[in-house]
């Protein structure tokens, strides 16, 4: 094999698969990136078995083959390549060479006989929207999956797709959170838990103006741009129900300005103790008061002036929780519903764009 690539394309590409490898693996090529020609251009794919990609970058290609590579070296050493073009070579026993500028290097590499296959066979549908639009639902809402092993089906984002609706949701047990989208086509009914690492770099492969294409077949999540493949196998297991969860109406209702509450959490937070970060929210009559304290550190309290006419109201919760809620969202206003101290709050978009987060409360 031999190709002439742009140095700048080449690194962009590696930069969209080289994430998936992971820093140790059971097999040894598994921690490399497989590079194949096929026709004016080179195929880069990457794999830890369970989450997958496939990026595309156009090459002259001198003559056709395939290898595989260290990806983590391979990525350094194109990084610090000149913005120039590169000519990487493959000769005996699978010794690849590379050369741009006045610097060539020989990389060691593996033959890919072994190297499992990255991209299925083509799904029987697709479900299309605008790249913005799913970056902004999984952005609304992976904040909320759970790091705890033991709840493995917690340890994703659930996608829903339905005939007219798609749903993306996470929880970690004590948040959750959903964003919604009306569709323009018919599609689904079909649903599936997609890994937590898999959403990272779907976030980090996204752009802002391309389509994109999904599909969920019996166990693997796809998803399909120009020139990029990723594929996840889903997570198995019983996503709780999550509809149950979302309180179906508040007797409370309060609307703040986003910026001066996440302003006001982060000030009064800095005084919470450290392990689950609580704050008291205070409602009375035209103010909102928000304190916390700690026995070793002391104690912080500042009050908002916002329309409320009702019944006194503490609820107390993790501030984490709480901005983490408030940070995906983009609208000045946000709404703030209520119940009493033991119930959960919901934090949502005071124009209702289908996003919104479940928070349990703390007892302190």
């Amino acid at each position: 094999m031999e190709v002439v690539l742009d140095r700048d394309a080449f690194l962009k590409g590696l930069q969209m698969v080289q994430n998936i490898v992971e820093p140790r693996q059971t097999l040894a090529i598994l921690a490399n990136v497989l590079l194949e020609t096929d026709g004016e251009t080179i195929c880069l794919s990457a794999t830890d078995l369970e989450v997958g990609a496939r990026v595309t970058v156009p090459a002259r290609v001198a003559s056709k083959g395939s290898i595989t590579i260290s990806a983590r070296k391979l990525a350094e050493i194109v990084k610090e390549l000149p913005a120039a073009t590169l000519t990487m070579k493959v000769g005996e026993n699978a010794a690849v060479g590379i050369r741009c500028g006045g610097v060539s290097y020989r990389l060691v590499g593996l033959a890919p006989d072994d190297f499992p296959a990255v991209v299925p066979a083509s799904p029987s549908s697709w479900l299309t929207l605008d790249a913005k639009v799913l970056r902004e639902m999984l952005s609304h809402t992976s904040f909320a999956v759970s790091h705890d092993e033991t709840r493995y089906a917690l340890n994703g984002v659930l996608f829903v797709i339905q005939p007219k609706e798609m749903r993306v949701v996470a929880t970690d047990g004590h948040r959750l959170a959903i964003a919604s989208k009306g569709l323009g086509q018919t599609a689904g009914p079909v649903s599936g838990i997609v890994p937590r690492k898999a959403v990272s770099e779907i976030q980090r492969a996204l752009g802002a103006g391309e389509e994109v294409q999904l599909a969920i077949t019996d166990n693997q999540f796809v998803l399909q741009m120009p020139n990029f493949v990723m594929t996840a196998r889903l997570i198995e297991g019983q996503f709780p129900n999550y509809e149950a969860v979302i309180p179906k109406g508040h007797p409370g209702k309060l609307a703040l300005s986003r910026p001066a509450l996440i302003a006001a959490l982060r000030r009064v937070s800095v005084m919470a103790e450290e392990r689950n970060k609580p704050v008291k929210l205070t409602l009375s009559p035209a103010s909102l008061k928000l304190s916390a304290s700690s026995s070793e550190l002391g104690e912080a309290e500042e009050s908002l002036t916002v329309d409320y006419a009702g019944e006194e109201v503490t609820i107390a919760f993790n501030s984490r929780y709480f901005l983490e809620a408030l940070a995906p969202m983009e609208d000045d206003a946000v709404l703030f519903e209520f119940k009493d101290a033991l119930s959960p709050g919901v934090v949502k978009s005071a124009e209702d764009d289908g996003y919104r987060c479940v928070i349990m409360p703390m007892r302190i």
